[in-house]
């Protein structure tokens, strides 16, 4: 309860004037007008740096498996915007790119808008809907079920979409044995990132009756590599995630402030100069 109490945000303010119009207004990290499917590390960032990210918040994270061909799984993640609308994102570990080492942050992150640029390849994956449902993110795979659900039902209780990036953060930086399956890293993955939110949030979590999700995929894996240690790892990295959005939001709020007292400053000449010149009319 320390842990959920240190992290959590304040409530999210019902009726908010955030409420929009036209998805122009909505936040291009959560609501994109196309195609969209980046490394982690990269919409970690975007999430960092979007104004007011701890009131969106995650309604409900969904482990799916891929039921043909590879028995590749990954998440759907359902999040709550103050604009009422609802983002849905698909999260996975690329298998394919699992033993590829993490990249930096000047590599993964080149200056520029999103388009046009081909990012290196990435472990782990966001893709965000685009039309609001699940069948634009899911296309590529020909059938899946899902095989557990952790909700929220309490918005003030629930994880933000900060806190769900900050987590993404940290297990990209775990790589795990190049003699696992494909499948067996995607389902460590998936698996993690619903233990590690329902032991920090809770959430009410029902498994499905027909499908059996097996913890890790079956996969034995290093005690770094566990839930308990991802949960103590998380604590450092969301306190990392947070300090360097604060910092960015202060930067932000300086320049503000200048701008506001330079406005101040020269409201005041002007002033000063009416009255001068009032002086000398009188004389």
């Amino acid at each position: 309860m320390g842990l959920l109490s240190w992290l959590r945000f304040k409530k999210p303010v019902s009726g908010t004037s955030h409420s929009l119009s036209s998805s122009k207004s909505l936040p291009l990290a959560l609501f994109p007008v196309g195609e969209y499917n980046v490394p982690v590390s990269l919409w970690a960032k975007s999430i960092q740096a979007l104004a007011n990210n701890n009131e969106s918040r995650l309604r409900r994270i969904v482990h799916c498996k891929a039921t043909s061909g590879s028995r590749h799984e990954f998440l759907l993640v359902y999040i709550w915007h103050p604009s009422g609308k609802e983002s849905i994102i698909l999260a996975e570990r690329d298998s394919a790119l699992d033993t590829s080492p993490v990249l930096s942050d000047d590599v993964m992150h080149p200056q520029g808008p999103i388009g046009g640029h081909a990012f290196p390849a990435s472990r782990d994956r966001v893709g965000l809907s685009y039309d609001g449902t699940t069948q634009c993110i899911t296309r590529h795979i020909p059938s899946w079920a899902e095989l557990h659900t952790l909700r929220f039902s309490t918005p003030s209780k629930a994880p933000s979409v900060a806190h769900f990036a900050a987590l993404l953060t940290s297990l990209n930086r775990h790589t795990l044995s190049p003699d696992l399956s494909a499948e067996k890293r995607s389902s460590w993955f998936a698996y993690c990132v619903v233990e590690v939110m329902k032991e920090v949030f809770g959430g009410e979590a029902k498994a499905s009756k027909k499908w059996v999700r097996v913890p890790y995929g079956g996969a034995g894996v290093d005690n770094r590599d566990t839930v308990d240690a991802l949960v103590r790892e998380f604590s450092t990295c969301w306190e990392d995630f947070s300090r360097r959005r604060v910092q960015k939001d202060g930067g932000g709020s300086v320049k503000k402030a200048r701008k506001s007292e330079a406005k101040r400053q020269e409201q005041k000449e002007m002033m000063n100069s009416f009255a001068a010149m009032l002086r000398n009319m009188d004389s």
